[in-house]
């Protein structure tokens, strides 16, 4: 057991999953990452994801073992390396055993794909999370609740709970600045929740040139209008520059909504 590596974010599941999600979360990955059927990268790559998988599931399927991973961890925000680090924006592989069920379930139950795709913005491993718990709880009436206590959850686990904080936090996933996430992320975990928030904040928009723009999500909802009108990367980041974006922000969040939707 190897108490630096995230069990979970490899399984792309919370701390607080209970044993059936982390289960059907192992089943559906172990699949996807069959070297029979992983093609979109090299078998070494592969057999890497399936040794981490399969080393995370003997520790967390184990209850003694997890509780003394959880232990080691301590109480105080985890480190978001596996999402927010150089190797977080792997892809998911094309294969998915779940895409059958998950299609049935689009059919009634349309707003879940706008539903992951949120979660998805985070990482591709949090939305697929959100596929299994739904699948496996059959709970589909509360799926907006679902999607909102899995965000909330993770970004309290590698954010802590401070609000102006998790506010800042989703402003950066939002952007898609991983390295600003990456930063706010280990300066959380090193001082505490306890830290001066407006303090931290202004650091981290100093290092990486962030500005002070104000609503986000109406900005990437322009963003994916302009892109739906047929507008291409370039002219997208224009239009939100003469709308008073920053224009290292609109140049992230215009790539961002251009290769990731």
């Amino acid at each position: 057991m190897d108490t630096k590596k995230d069990y979970y974010a490899f399984l792309g599941v919370l701390p607080a999953a209970e044993d059936i999600v982390i289960r059907a979360a192992y089943k559906a990955l172990a699949q996807r990452y069959h070297p029979d059927r992983f093609s979109d990268s090299s078998p070494e790559d592969a057999n890497a994801r399936m040794g981490e998988i399969n080393e995370a599931y003997e520790v967390l399927s184990d209850s003694k073992r997890r509780k003394a991973y959880d232990a080691s961890r301590g109480s105080n925000a985890q480190s978001g390396e596996s999402y927010f680090g150089e190797n977080a924006n792997d892809a998911p592989p094309s294969y998915d055993p779940l895409q059958h069920d998950w299609a049935l379930a689009l059919k009634y139950y349309p707003d879940l794909a706008e539903l992951e795709s949120k979660l998805s913005k985070i990482s591709w491993r949090l939305g697929y999370s959100f596929r299994v718990c739904l699948l496996e709880s059959k709970l589909f009436d509360q799926r907006a609740k679902a999607a909102e206590v899995l965000e909330t959850k993770f970004l309290e686990t590698y954010f802590g709970t401070n609000a102006q904080i998790l506010s800042f936090a989703r402003d950066l996933i939002s952007l898609g600045d991983r390295a600003a996430a990456r930063q706010l992320n280990e300066t959380v975990r090193v001082l505490g929740s306890s830290i001066e928030s407006g303090r931290v904040i202004q650091k981290i928009r100093d290092e990486f040139s962030i500005g002070k723009s104000v609503g986000l999500e109406a900005y990437r909802a322009l963003a994916l209008k302009l892109l739906g009108w047929g507008y291409e990367e370039a002219d997208i980041r224009d239009q939100l520059v003469s709308r008073g974006l920053k224009k290292n922000e609109a140049a992230i969040l215009a790539r961002t909504v251009v290769h990731r939707g």
